[in-house]
């Protein structure tokens, strides 16, 4: 009777630890993905850079916050996003690529050598869902032309992205 009370016992407790919930990690994974022509592109740990205004020189290209985000994909795909504000913090919302400092360009090296890029786009926009002092997470589509004038648009499709960011001065 003893020996079936403690096999009994060791089940619940077997069962109890072996359905216990796994820790989500989701929340940590950083990434850049985007469907481009029916194929996904995947950035993996991405970083993201906030550099303050410099306002002690004659440059006017500089006098507002800017923050970039890099990923390069395993094919060698390299994705980098182009933020302004026209002051600190970076808050969610909308960044037109209509915006100056506002865009996307994509360097294609896994299936053909193209660059692309939102400059001039009408409808291309990123937005930023959340940001926080360590991460920054959003959403981005719309149409991309090839920069070299060669080819023509191409429109992003599912563009999510979440990076670590740092911030510099200048």
């Amino acid at each position: 009777m003893r020996i079936l009370v403690t096999a009994m016992l060791s089940a619940i407790v077997l069962l109890g630890t072996s359905c216990g919930k796994d820790k989500d990690d989701s929340r940590q994974r950083r990434f850049i993905s985007l469907k481009l022509d029916d194929r996904v592109y995947l950035s993996e740990n991405p970083k993201g850079t906030i550099t303050l205004p410099n306002l002690t020189d004659e440059n006017p290209d500089n006098d507002y916050p800017t923050m970039e985000i890099t990923g390069q994909s395993y094919n060698g795909d390299v994705i980098t996003f182009s933020l302004a504000t026209a002051s600190m913090p970076f808050k969610p919302g909308v960044y037109p690529a209509t915006q100056k400092g506002n865009g996307l360009l994509i360097a294609l090296n896994s299936t053909y050598y193209t660059n692309l890029t939102s400059a001039g786009s009408t409808d291309f926009k990123i937005t930023i869902t959340s940001i926080d002092n360590l991460t920054v997470e959003g959403t981005f589509s719309g149409t991309l032309k090839d920069a070299s004038g060669a080819g023509g648009t191409r429109v992003t499709k599912d563009g999510a992205f979440r990076a670590l960011i740092s911030q510099q001065g200048q």
